[in-house]
Formats: structure tokens, C-alpha cells, sequence
């Protein structure tokens, strides 16, 4: 007999990629903030969700540990999987009166995330490559310090940002807060090349903010996806530590699209 949550599986059950939710995630994020496009924001956001009034665009880079589903002592045991980057485009969005965040884009140095995102839950992960700074060893971020990250795929440059860091506390600009994702997955069927939508609504419990630093911003998009964005205004940004649960999710739509 096989086992395992997901392939591949096998007698064992441990080659899975990934294991049931929830997933138990920590890390640092360098997070810029910018407004962008405003028709480029409506062309990214899928029906029926709507962009916010005044929307303010979330890219952020992400240095993590997770446990994969698989539990804390697991992630402690392996920091090979459970060690990863991510990058992320964020669009504020709203269903119905319920704010979120809505993200089109999204780069990832993992397999296991990649697959679990795609799959599971309907992040649009691809691999890419991130780098980013952290705050000295021993006494941490100063003022004074620079951020950064860099995201790149395939050898090419996707976008860069950067935190001028001024002082502790947060970035004070309008946008929701991380505890809501919006989530659209497509699976496309072998047999009639048709395609399952669903729309999901993930709500991200036990998020924890530490060590939270701010300050001016740059951010320069350069993946042909991202030109529908427009040239971006940045208003702030922010450094932190974070921890968060990643559990089950609500679908609000299933449909059935027609093969192209």
C-alpha cells in the first residue's frame, strides 16, 4: 500500500511533498508598499472579486521555516524542506464586504511550496530565485540601515526593493491587514483540456508581528507581467518578523470553464 497526504506517495508515506494543513510557518519579511495602476489592478483581479478604493499594492519577500504540515519537531529535523524564500505580489481586493488580499503573482525556491500552493490551496507559485538582507547577527536592525531584496526567474530580473529603515514601529499606509487571502485554482482536466475554477477565501490564524522596523522605499518591476502595473509610487515600507498559521479554506465559487 501507498501512503502519504500528496504525492509522491509510497509505503512509507514520508517521499510526500507535502502533509495536511495546518502549516506553521516563521521568518523575516522586507515588505515595500506602493500605488500603482489603478487599471492594471482591475486586469489582474479575477472576477468576482473587486479592487479596494484607493488600493495600495503589497511586495514582499519572505526568508521562512515551515513545518510542511508536518509538525514542529519535523521542521527542526529538517531544514533542508522546510527552509525556503518567497516573493509575493499582493493586490487589496474585497468579496462582498470582506476585505483581502488577492496575489497574482508569486516566486518560490521550493518545490514542496510550490506544489502545495498550485494544488492544494491556488497560489499561482513559480520557482524563482530571492535574495534578500537581514538585520546583524547581534544587535539587529538600526536606523540608517538599507533592506533589500531581489527576485529574479529564469536568470531575469522580476523586481527589487528596497527599506531605507528610519525607526522601529510599523509603516503607516492603507492597506489590510495579513490575515485574509483570497485564492483562485485552476485544474486543468487531462481528458477535454476543460478547466475547474474555485475561488477560496483563507483566513490566516495565529499571525505574529516582532521586531517591526519602517522607512522610506524603492521598488522597480521588471517581469513582463508586472508592466501591466504601471511604474509604481512607493510610500513606505517595513521590516519584521512574523510568524502565522496557514489552515483550510471557504470556497465561494466552482465552476466548470470551456477548453480554449
Amino acid at each position: 500500500m501507498t501512503r502519504g497526504f500528496s504525492a509522491p506517495r509510497d509505503p512509507t508515506g514520508r517521499a510526500a511533498l507535502y502533509g495536511p494543513p495546518p502549516w506553521n510557518f516563521h521568518g523575516r519579511s522586507i515588505t515595500v508598499f506602493a500605488r500603482c495602476d489603478p487599471a492594471g489592478i482591475r486586469a489582474l483581479t479575477p472576477a468576482p472579486l473587486e479592487p479596494l478604493e484607493d488600493p495600495v499594492v503589497r511586495f514582499s519577500v519572505h526568508d521562512l521555516t515551515c513545518d510542511l504540515g508536518n509538525g514542529w519537531d519535523w521542521a527542526l529535523a529538517n531544514p533542508g524542506p522546510a527552509r525556503f524564500r518567497e516573493a509575493v505580489v499582493g493586490l487589496p481586493v474585497r468579496h462582498g464586504d470582506t476585505p483581502g488580499f488577492w496575489d497574482p503573482f508569486l516566486w518560490t525556491d521550493s518545490d514542496a511550496e510550490l506544489a502545495v500552493g498550485r494544488e492544494f490551496y491556488g497560489w499561482p507559485q513559480r520557482f524563482g530565485a530571492i535574495a534578500m538582507g537581514g538585520p546583524h547577527s547581534i544587535h539587529g536592525w538600526r536606523a540608517g540601515d538599507r533592506a533589500a531584496g531581489h527576485v529574479s526567474r529564469h536568470g531575469e530580473a522580476a523586481f527589487r526593493l528596497a527599506v531605507d529603515i528610519a525607526g522601529p514601529g510599523p509603516a503607516d499606509v492603507p492597506a489590510p491587514e495579513f490575515v485574509g487571502f483570497y485564492l483562485e485554482r485552476i485544474i486543468p482536466d487531462p481528458v477535454d483540456a476543460s478547466r475547474l475554477r474555485e475561488l477560496f477565501f483563507a483566513r490566516m490564524p495565529k499571525v505574529e508581528l516582532a521586531d517591526i522596523w519602517s522607512g522610506s522605499a524603492t521598488l522597480d518591476l521588471l517581469a513582463p507581467e508586472l508592466a501591466v502595473l504601471g511604474r509604481p509610487d512607493p510610500i513606505g515600507g517595513q521590516v519584521h518578523a512574523i510568524a502565522w498559521t496557514k489552515n483550510r479554506a471557504e470556497r465561494l465559487l466552482r465552476e466548470v470553464l470551456p477548453p480554449l
